[in-house]
């Protein structure tokens, strides 16, 4: 059976719900609109999932240059994005991150949503340059991931998850990429590149799981048995493995994928 994509998601706001695509342009950088842009706090920390679980109620969208933001009582917010010139630097995982402050309008609107004094950092094509992070490979040329450009998972893994759990999680529960099927469970754990109709990925690493995992990806609401992080934890500590699930990978040639592709390991 091959290996193929069953499912994209991007997430234009870090943090925010993901939204499905049929297909999708790969970038060096990962998705084109994925994770460009993050909240941030006062002490310019970006802020995510881990801290404000609401986030994970706002839909957004980056189209022809306007973000456009939804949030449950919320008014819509539309803001065009800006052309690339020097703005503010932030700190993600203790890296200097650079990106452009939205205007007032687009803090207001999440500090109500968040309840807080918050405000929004996109990160344009230049603002690829004058941080420490440019000589960091985490984050190069990125948006705001946690990690590799793009982030897969396999659906036999989370069914074997699943297998071991009450209340079973879903796919959004680790916020991926890119989902495959027709591989054994775990396998990608050993994949080190596919190609994808023409495009080439590398593995990065194998993903580390958080606390957001064991939020609902629907309601916000956090686990109170921290599930699945503590099931999927006692898994992989007893083959000796740290509490891992999928991969980050990095685009070494890009181009245009959809549903249905299939997955070439290479």
């Amino acid at each position: 059976m091959s290996v193929r994509i069953t499912h994209i998601f991007e997430y234009p706001l870090k943090s925010s719900r993901g939204n499905t695509l049929k297909e999708g342009n790969l970038l060096f950088t990962g998705l084109r609109n994925d994770r460009r842009v993050a909240v941030i706090d006062e002490k310019n920390r970006i802020v995510t999932a881990r801290e404000s679980a609401n986030l994970l109620t706002i839909h957004s969208e980056i189209s022809s240059g306007i973000l456009v933001l939804k949030a449950p009582n919320s008014k819509d917010l539309r803001i065009t994005l800006p052309l690339d010139e020097p703005g503010q630097e932030a700190t993600l995982f203790g890296l200097r991150v650079p990106g452009l402050v939205l205007n007032s309008e687009a803090s207001g609107w999440i500090s109500e949503v968040l309840r807080g004094n918050y405000r929004l950092l996109y990160r344009g094509s230049a603002q690829n340059k004058g941080s420490d992070a440019e000589n960091n490979a985490k984050v190069k040329g990125m948006g705001y991931p946690d990690s590799g450009a793009v982030h897969l998972i396999n659906q036999k893994t989370l069914d074997a998850l699943n297998s071991s759990l009450q209340n079973k999680v879903q796919i959004e529960n680790f916020r991926p990429n890119l989902v495959v099927e027709g591989a054994e469970a775990f396998e990608e754990d050993h994949w080190s590149e596919i190609s994808i109709n023409r495009c080439r990925l590398q593995t990065r690493d194998r993903t580390v799981r958080c606390v957001v995992t064991t939020i609902d990806p629907k309601t916000a609401v956090r686990n109170n048995e921290v599930e699945p992080l503590a099931t999927l934890g006692k898994v992989r500590r007893a083959e000796g493995l740290p509490v891992t699930f999928g991969i980050d990978m990095e685009v070494l040639s890009g181009g245009y994928i959809r549903i249905g592709d299939e997955v070439v390991v290479t």
